[in-house]
C-alpha cells in the first residue's frame, strides 16, 4: 500500500494586537481637558481687562471679577483639576519617573486654588473707595500675577503632562477614567454660562473691541505693545523656570553618583543638556 506523504499544516502565526486606547476614550478625555483650557483662557483675558478697570469703574469691574473668580473656583479648581489629578495618579502607577517631573504641577493646583480663594475674598470685602486707591492697585497686580502664573501652568501641562498621559496610559486606564462623572465647562456654552454667571457671559459675548477696551489706532497700538511685553515676560519666566529645573535635575543626578564611571556618564549628560539649553536661550530673543 503506497504511503502518501502529507505536508505539515502551516503553523498558525499569532499576531499581537496593539490594544486601542479605549476606542477613542483617550482622545475624548483629553479633548475635554483642552476645551477646559480654552474656556479658562477666555476668562483669564477678561480678568485682565476688568483688573485694569478697577481704579476707574470699581463697581462694574468687581461684579464681573467676582463671577469670574467664582467660575474658577466652582469649575476649574473643583472639576477640571480633579480630572487632571486622576490622570496624575494613573501616570504615577504606570511610570513613576514621569510622575516625578509632574509633581510640581500637582502642587500648583493647590497653590492656584488658594490664591483664587484669597482674591475672591478680597474682592468681596473691598469697597469702591478702596478699589480706587492703593488697595485696588495692589489687588489688580495680584490678579495679573494670578493670570500669568495660570497661563504658564497651562502651557507646562499641555507640553509635559498631556503628551505624557497619552503616551503611557493603557486602554484600561482610560476606561476607568471615563467611568466617573463628566460635567462640561459652562464657558464653552454662553447660554449655560449666562444662567450662572450673567455678567461674565455678557462680557465674553461682547465684540472683541469691547472686550479688549477702547477701539482706535492708539488702543490697537497699546494692545499690540502690551501683548509683546506679555510674551517677553512669559518667555523670560519660562527660561528662568527651565534653568532652575535643569539645575535641580543636575544636582539630583550628581547626588546619585556611586562610581567614577557613573560620574563620567552624568558629566556627559549634564554637558549635553546644558549646551542644548544654552542654545535654546540664545535663540529665544529672536523667536520673540
Amino acid at each position: 500500500m503506497p504511503v502518501t506523504s502529507r505536508r505539515p499544516a502551516p503553523a498558525r502565526v499569532r499576531t499581537r494586537r496593539t490594544a486601542p486606547r479605549g476606542d477613542g476614550v483617550a482622545e475624548g478625555y483629553m479633548r475635554v481637558l483642552r476645551e477646559d483650557h480654552a474656556g479658562l483662557s477666555r476668562v483669564l483675558r477678561e480678568i485682565e481687562v476688568q483688573a485694569a478697570a478697577l481704579g476707574h469703574a470699581p463697581d462694574a469691574a468687581r461684579a464681573v471679577l467676582g463671577e469670574a473668580m467664582r467660575y474658577l473656583l466652582v469649575y476649574q479648581h473643583s472639576v477640571h483639576h480633579p480630572r487632571e489629578d486622576q490622570l496624575f495618579e494613573r501616570i504615577r502607577a504606570r511610570q513613576p519617573s514621569l510622575f516625578e517631573n509632574m509633581r510640581r504641577l500637582v502642587f500648583e493646583h493647590r497653590i492656584g486654588q488658594s490664591r483664587a480663594e484669597s482674591l475672591a475674598r478680597d474682592l468681596r470685602r473691598a469697597t469702591p473707595a478702596m478699589l480706587r486707591g492703593r488697595p485696588g492697585v495692589r489687588l489688580a497686580k495680584q490678579l495679573g500675577d494670578y493670570v500669568r502664573h495660570t497661563r504658564a501652568h497651562m502651557r507646562r501641562e499641555e507640553l509635559v503632562f498631556y503628551s505624557g498621559a497619552e503616551r503611557v496610559l493603557s486602554a484600561s486606564d482610560w476606561a476607568e477614567l471615563a467611568r466617573g462623572p463628566a460635567p462640561r465647562d459652562p464657558a464653552g456654552d454662553l447660554h449655560r454660562l449666562q444662567s450662572r454667571y450673567p455678567r461674565l457671559a455678557a462680557r465674553l459675548a461682547a465684540p472683541e473691541r469691547q472686550v479688549s477696551g477702547p477701539s482706535g489706532a492708539g488702543a490697537a497700538a497699546q494692545d499690540h505693545l502690551r501683548l509683546a511685553i506679555e510674551r517677553v515676560a512669559e518667555a523670560c519666566g519660562t527660561a528662568w523656570r527651565e534653568t532652575a529645573d535643569l539645575a535641580r535635575d543636575g544636582i539630583a543626578d550628581l547626588a546619585g553618583v556611586r562610581s567614577p564611571v557613573g560620574l563620567a556618564k552624568v558629566s556627559v549628560s549634564l554637558t549635553t543638556r546644558g549646551a542644548r539649553h544654552a542654545a535654546r536661550l540664545a535663540w529665544l530673543p529672536f523667536r520673540r
